[in-house]
């Protein structure tokens, strides 16, 4: 959301001119009241010419809107544009005021009405990509983000709108580019650090979400969502104590937050309180009914009171809440299987397993409880190249698991809803030994081709990234070095891969007169023989 104000009047000083300069200085100072009372006395003036109103009645709107008087700075705004009804910057300003006001159908029409002013107005094309979004108009959003970066490349606003977007849509990989860049230029910018922290949950970076939170919190360290979101990261990590304080705090915070409670009755579990655990969970559900967390942590905690009847019934009404809850499936299936309900058991096992093909839980629970294997339930998508198989998971993502490197599963970014399609798997060699690149088709958007290549550190079991290689006709470009890689997307959007430590030279007598390339990636020599399908190897695909 991005405000203008205007600049000084370029006229001699009058008093209607010391008045708005007072004006915009208090502005800009954070003193609002200030502010307001300078323009008050500006507009007094007798016989201001219309523009000129405009410009102090547009400011004095800023102003109001600092103080949450919406409705006297939409008037404001509204009196601005019905004088100059040429000044893109007034109806900018009452687009971001309807936004707020939640009327984003009025905000996108202003948004508009100033893009159609002034088209190099980069501010009004990241405002209504962010109306585009309240409206649900995903593309449309994106296309003006992507403008506003064209107009507006050093601002940290329109990179972080991309990267909402990208992540909402699945692309998590590319939401993480458009953050880090945003960061880079603005390493005080809480939206991006917040929503960057999300996709690293969303990966299992669990320590890079805390991270990410620390700083945030830093800066808004009375929002209770940010603790309870730092909280689950801590506790994917088992850090009990850290999550259980972040849980904590932000019911101190807001004591009806349901995530909070439903987080510290997770925690008070791990603690065996589960008589705290309780009273958090039904407090959780008589605020919110539909809360399935609520139900299946209280399933949880009924199950260690000894009430097996009860935990069966709330772990049932967490699965009608959310039909695809596996881990709701997973505990009951447990408790049935514990209390002699060995069918009921395994249905609920493969239903589980359904919904969350590559859990080791639960692959482990249904062949111990049926004695049936996961792939009697689970098939993937093709043929295995090179040992790389594609699973589809019951909320649409695309991982590819490979049976040798069974802690890396690798969640794959799509476009459109073909499905991924494994093409090459080229570990390197030589001083990126340990790292491998796996090449797929991702799809279609637009009748577009999609490739990308994910960029996997075998050693520390972790992909590194994921970026495009081929976007329709255009390719990426890879630029290597020994020891990382920067590419560069269709886009112009470059990310940077230190994947390796530099090693201390060889000295000048030891060295060999040879072309570095042809050693560490010619051939594209993979495992078993190499890349089975899709091109030549690495220095075929990476080096056009």
């Amino acid at each position: 959301m991005t405000f203008g104000i205007a600049g000084p009047a370029s006229a001699a000083p009058d008093k209607t001119a010391l008045k708005a300069q007072e004006g915009s200085s208090a502005l800009l100072r954070g003193r609002y009241d200030l502010a307001v009372t300078a323009y008050d006395e500006a507009l007094r003036e007798a016989g201001l010419p219309a523009a000129r109103q405009a410009t102090i009645l547009s400011d004095r709107g800023v102003a109001k809107w600092r103080m949450k008087q919406l409705e006297d700075a939409a008037a404001d705004f509204t009196k601005a544009v019905s004088l100059n009804p040429d000044y893109a910057l007034a109806w900018n300003n009452r687009g971001n005021v309807f936004l707020e006001m939640n009327r984003p159908e009025d905000a996108f029409r202003d948004f508009d009405r100033a893009v159609a002013l002034s088209p190099d107005f980069g501010a009004a094309y990241a405002n209504r990509a962010n109306a585009s979004q309240k409206l649900n108009h995903q593309d449309a959003a994106e296309k003006d983000f992507r403008k506003a970066i064209e107009l507006m490349p050093a601002s940290s606003i329109p990179l972080n709108g991309c990267g909402r977007i990208a992540a909402g849509s699945g692309r998590l990989y590319t939401g993480l580019r458009y953050l880090n860049r945003a960061i880079a230029l603005n390493a005080q910018f809480a939206p991006a650090y917040q929503n960057r922290a999300a996709i690293y949950a969303a990966l299992k970076r669990n320590d890079e979400a805390a991270q990410d939170l620390d700083k945030v919190i830093a800066l808004a360290p009375d929002n209770a969502a940010l603790y309870v979101a730092r909280g689950q990261a801590h506790a994917k990590e088992r850090r009990f104590a850290q999550a259980f304080r972040d849980f904590t705090k932000a019911v101190e915070i807001a004591p009806d937050n349901v995530p909070a409670l439903i987080g510290r009755a997770s925690q008070n579990l791990e603690r065996k309180r589960a008589d705290l655990a309780l009273e958090d969970l039904n407090h959780a559900i008589s605020l919110d009914a539909n809360a399935a967390e609520a139900w299946f942590w209280r399933g949880q905690a009924k199950y260690g009171t000894g009430d097996t009847d009860g935990a069966d019934a709330d772990l049932s009404k967490a699965i009608e809440l959310a039909p695809a809850h596996a881990d709701a499936y997973r505990f009951r299936g447990s408790y049935r299987e514990r209390g002699g309900r060995r069918d009921e058991a395994i249905a609920d096992y493969r239903r589980a397993l359904e919904l969350d093909p590559l859990n080791r839980d639960l692959r482990d629970g249904y062949k111990a409880a049926s004695g049936e294997t996961a792939d009697a339930v689970v098939k993937p998508l093709a043929p295995a190249v090179d040992g790389w198989e594609v699973f589809r998971s019951s909320g649409g993502h695309y991982t590819a698991l490979n049976e040798r490197y069974p802690k890396l599963p690798v969640i794959l970014e799509t476009q459109g809803d073909a499905p991924a399609e494994i093409l090459e798997w080229t570990p390197l060699k030589e001083t990126l030994a340990g790292i491998g690149l796996l090449r797929y088709r991702s799809g279609e958007k637009g009748a577009l081709p999609h490739e990308y290549v994910a960029i996997i550190d075998l050693s520390r079991a972790q992909v590194a990234g994921i970026e495009p290689y081929i976007t329709g006709e255009a390719k990426s470009k890879w630029a290597w070095t020994q020891y990382g890689v920067t590419v560069t997307d269709t886009d112009g959007l470059s990310s940077t891969y230190d994947l390796r430590k530099p090693r201390q030279e060889m000295p000048q007598a030891a060295r060999r007169d040879e072309n570095p390339w042809t050693t560490v990636f010619g051939g594209g020599g993979g495992g078993n023989g190499g890349a089975r399908r899709g091109g030549s190897g690495i220095f075929g695909w990476l080096f056009r």
